[in-house]
């Protein structure tokens, strides 16, 4: 897509899918409680003069059985069971402590579909099939008259002697009177038809698509990567290097991983933090162990060391557990490089994103249309930063070296400390004179940063808390006496 706005509101797909599904339960509980309605009014308003449109069989049915001895009303429990297992699994609370239980919970959505194409099997919606013999609202004298009920005074006028006879049929209502007062008379009895079930004609194209992607992506994937090396970081931080034939991917991008061993269906979205190139076939992620997935992944690649090296080297790979990628995909954070000037800003392992692109700036940054880039990374420990200490510093002295130390700006906060504290080690000097004890005070940041770049576009891109989100997101919006615009950009895996 070569527009960037295109690009961004393309970005907003999940956002979108959460609006779907919150639409889709809204709607869904006002349908449902029309049908309890409907089915006691069924019940109790029974009328023998419209057998053909009774859903009950008689005065006084219990209601209950149209929802549970029926096809529309079996097939509706169910989805209502299936749609609240889905909701309440999808909440922030339950995806964080158990995320097995969201992922397997909203794959019903197949199950869901495939009942609402049943749902309305069971003839409840009916259609007219004679509107030229019995138009909406049309008067039947021979039926009215034999009911005893009143003949509308606009009769009585035309036939003062009419009595309770049969209306005779030689005789017609005068032309005149009909056209005047809107009214036409029916020749028979409503015939009613039920409608040919046409869900399946809304619904089988778009999962036919999502089928056809699935089976795309199975067969794009079902070759296992080669692990090179595994890391472990501290903060309980894993790093991952693979190899892949063909496997080719853009600073920003992520990919999902699946590992057999950890589980058979579920897999998990992960940022690259290195990027293969055309010097290197080596692509990797950073990923942090905070739930039972990743604790297993862990588990299975570690085998219990705790040693903070490089484990089990390319020539034991038999011992590695198989492990597939999916992607790569696109994300927000494509578009660092696009700006001309640029501010990340990283929580804690949201760093993983603008890894691989220092990684991609690292390895030349002249063919970008960046020129200058705010790095903000706060985290709540010193050890977090050593996680990509040395990226910081070798890109920092290589723009050094080609006079270029305006390129990037980066700052490093500390937000938890019991005292001045430094990077362990010499080589981290740098550094340590950029890190900041504290939390960043973002609205003279963003003043500093439009102050220094006059009415130009600066892209924004935030991945960390949601607290941190919404203030850049407040701010990216209000405007400046600099003429200087931002554009928010955020990508969340939660």
């Amino acid at each position: 897509v070569a527009n960037r706005k295109t690009r961004r509101l393309l970005d907003k797909s999940k956002t979108f899918h959460v609006m779907c599904g919150v639409t889709i339960c809204i709607f869904s509980v006002l349908h449902v409680a029309a049908h309890l309605v409907n089915a006691l009014n069924f019940s109790e308003n029974y009328n023998e003069d419209f057998l053909s449109l009774n859903a009950a069989n008689y005065r006084g049915e219990d209601p209950r059985k149209l929802l549970f001895a029926t096809v529309p009303g079996l097939t509706g429990v169910i989805m209502v069971l299936v749609l609240f297992l889905m909701c309440t699994a999808s909440t922030y609370a339950i995806r964080v402590s158990n995320y097995d239980i969201f992922w397997y919970t909203h794959n019903l959505f197949f199950v869901f579909y495939m009942l609402l194409m049943l749902h309305v099997s069971g003839g409840v919606l009916k259609y007219q099939t004679n509107l030229e013999e019995h138009p909406p609202g049309c008067f039947n004298p021979n039926k009215t008259l034999q009911e005893n009920m009143t003949v509308p005074k606009a009769f009585e006028e035309s036939f003062p002697d009419y009595t309770t006879d049969p209306f005779p049929e030689d005789l017609s209502v005068p032309e005149p009177f009909v056209q005047n007062n809107f009214m036409r008379i029916c020749s028979e009895e409503p015939k009613f038809q039920s409608h040919f079930p046409e869900t399946w004609f809304w619904i089988s194209g778009p999962l036919c698509l999502y089928c056809v992607e699935r089976l795309y992506r199975y067969i794009r994937s079902n070759k296992p990567v080669t692990i090179t090396s595994v890391i472990s970081h501290p903060s309980n931080v894993l790093e991952v290097r693979m190899m892949k034939d063909d496997f080719k991917a853009r600073p920003g991008q992520y990919v999902i991983l699946h590992c057999p061993r950890v589980s058979a269906l579920e897999s998990h979205p992960f940022t690259l933090t290195m990027c293969p190139t055309d010097t290197k076939a080596t692509f990797g992620v950073h990923l942090k162990v905070v739930g039972d997935w990743t604790e297993r992944f862990r588990d299975l690649l570690l085998l219990h060391s705790n040693q903070d090296t490089e484990i089990l080297p390319i020539f034991q790979q038999r011992r590695y557990p198989k492990l597939y990628v999916d992607g790569p995909f696109g994300s927000p954070f494509e578009e660092s490089l696009n700006y001309e000037v640029s501010l990340c800003v990283a929580g804690g392992i949201g760093v993983t994103p603008f890894a691989s692109v220092l990684n991609t700036l690292l390895d030349g940054w002249k063919s970008y249309k960046l020129r200058r880039l705010y790095f903000i990374w706060v985290c709540r420990d010193i050890e977090s930063f050593r996680w990509f200490a040395d990226l910081l510093c070798t890109l920092r002295n290589k723009l050094w070296q080609e006079n270029r130390p305006d390129y990037i700006n980066i700052q490093l906060y500390l937000s938890q400390t019991d005292g001045i504290q430094k990077i362990i080690g010499e080589k981290y000097q740098a550094l340590n004179s950029r890190l900041l004890i504290g939390r960043p005070r973002w609205k003279l940041l963003f003043d500093e940063i439009a102050k220094c770049n006059r009415r130009k576009t600066i892209g924004v891109f935030c991945c960390g808390p949601n607290k941190i989100s919404k203030i850049l997101h407040k701010l990216s919006n209000s405007s400046n006496s600099y003429g200087a615009r931002f554009e928010y950009n955020k990508e969340s895996f939660s």
